[in-house]
């Protein structure tokens, strides 16, 4: 095997879902190829201090989130197609199943959107917000009959859970309202406020967290901390120069999104004579001229508090001299990053242009009036008005430009602030040999609608998941959860709402 050195570091059996053999193993490996290195650890190798709170009823918790993903509510952006009965129904089963939750709080409905406060004892403290949102992706048509289980069954079979919403993000729901609910159930006083917020459509538009969000302003509501959804990913750390440390990411904020219009115009006529070129032409040259000129590249707050986090860690030179003093190699540590495919788009803003139209109906036609889009995805502290105007002078004017969209970056969060200290607390305690990170995170979420109130909004779901299992299941065929995995993220949420919000036991 020239090509490849595969070496077996554990044999740790797992099952996982073969939709044409069954059940079969899988086992955990060292990947090299060249200098590349993937260290692939089953996320359940790590789970620790499995027995805390023994006296939670994992079964119910089980049922429960059974129920909760036979509700079809499915969002669209077309809100005609939406089933609204199906989120009143949802709403009546969370009161009937969390008779806690119901006595001690408030709830308030806002649109299809829930927004349930726990009140606490010391209003000098600012309140808590725990959220996840209740509406799932369609099913695809035409793959209904590839699903081993129905898609809003609810299914408890092989040991998951299975149906849309298992991982995106009823769980999470689910997972919030276990936890208030133990606690109450338990006696523990509430000190801190804390604020549940489940919105209605995230999957497309998300009104109802603008719509949470602005409530909350209006009453002068100022937020501790915010907890949201996110992938939490399990790496090696080889990128940034730590192999073998496996690190798990706290997605802090999230880079904006641009698509830009690119816009020229020609006379066009018989390809014989491109005396004065083509529309084609110059947007080939506006294109090349933006992709190869990007923004200056930028080392946030984030990354420099994943290096301080990780220079224990980091035995690989050149960084490990790097990283002893980050501000004196600053310039050594964006060029590492930009060589890295794993990391270069978290210094920069990236292009990636993607559409071009209409071009010409022939071969030897010039094509007139063309126009073409390139995508940005913005990092701080680039803004949409920035990059228009630095788009605009490397392209000397040659071309229009304006926007499809642009939506600004997320407000990066702060990373001493007490809710990301109490969540990397938190996780640590029941996943080990991890150490966690922050970074930007992936995809949209909720979570920046909140940054009006709040100045630490974190994306980061307890539940990890194996990597095939959740790559497959997010928006895909066949979404599930493991038992062992959500009943771990319920813990972890437990023990963050009670070291952050609840009394010292007596």
């Amino acid at each position: 095997m020239s090509e490849r050195l595969l070496t077996f570091i554990s044999h740790h059996t797992i099952f996982t879902e073969n939709r044409n053999r069954g059940l079969s193993l899988s086992v955990s490996i060292l990947f090299c190829k060249g200098s590349e290195r993937v260290l692939t650890v089953k996320n359940a190798d790590l789970f620790i201090n499995e027995t805390d709170y023994a006296d939670l009823d994992m079964e119910d918790a089980d049922a429960h989130l059974s129920s909760a993903l036979r509700f079809r509510t499915t969002s669209y952006i077309d809100t005609s197609r939406i089933d609204y009965a199906q989120f009143t129904a949802f709403h009546d089963f969370l009161k009937k199943t969390y008779p806690h939750v119901l006595s001690a709080s408030e709830w308030e409905e806002i649109g299809y959107s829930l927004l349930i406060r726990i009140p606490g004892s010391d209003s000098s403290l600012k309140p808590a917000l725990f959220m996840a949102h209740q509406d799932v992706v369609p099913v695809v048509p035409g793959t209904e009959q590839d699903w081993l289980h129905d898609p809003f069954s609810g299914d408890i079979a092989d040991g998951f859970i299975w149906g849309r919403g298992a991982m995106d993000i009823k769980e999470m729901l689910i997972g919030i309202l276990e936890s208030a609910e133990y606690l109450l159930s338990h006696g523990r006083q509430f000190r801190r406020s804390v604020y549940l917020a489940f919105g209605e459509d995230e999957e497309t538009v998300s009104v109802g967290a603008v719509a949470i969000c602005k409530t909350l302003q209006e009453r002068g509501v100022e937020l501790e901390y915010v907890l949201d959804e996110s992938s939490a990913d399990v790496l090696d750390a080889a990128d940034y120069g730590a192999p073998g440390t496996l690190v798990c990411t706290v997605g802090t904020y999230e880079k904006g999104y641009a698509d830009m219009k690119l816009t020229a115009c020609s006379r066009g006529g018989h390809s014989s004579n491109p005396f004065r070129g083509t529309s084609l032409q110059t947007l080939a040259k506006a294109i090349t001229a933006i992709t190869e000129h990007p923004t200056k590249p930028h080392l946030s707050d984030a990354i420099r508090s994943a290096l301080n986090t990780l220079r224990p860690k980091i035995t690989e030179e050149p960084m490990k001299t790097w990283v002893q003093d980050i501000d004196a190699h600053e310039e050594e540590i964006i060029r590492w990053f930009l060589s890295k495919e794993g990391l270069y788009h978290q210094v920069r803003t990236t292009s990636a242009p993607t559409q071009i139209d209409p071009g010409s109906p022939a071969g030897n036609v010039m094509p007139q009036n063309m126009s073409a889009v390139i995508n940005f995805r913005l990092a701080p502290p680039d803004t949409p008005e920035s990059l228009l105007q630095h788009c605009r002078e490397v392209t000397n004017g040659e071309v229009e430009l304006s926007y499809v969209q642009e939506i600004e970056a997320s407000r990066p969060s702060d990373t001493n602030a007490l809710g990301y200290r109490s969540l990397t607390a938190a996780a640590g305690h029941y996943f080990d040999r991890v150490i966690f990170i922050p970074v930007q995170n992936r995809g949209a979420t909720d979570a920046r609608r909140y940054e009006p109130v709040c100045r630490c909004c974190l994306r980061f779901g307890p539940f990890l998941e194996e990597e095939a299992i959740s790559a497959e299941g997010i928006h895909g065929t066949n979404e599930r959860i493991s038992l062992r995995a959500y009943h771990q993220g319920i813990r972890v949420l437990v023990r963050m709402m009670e070291s952050t919000c609840c009394l010292e036991r007596v």
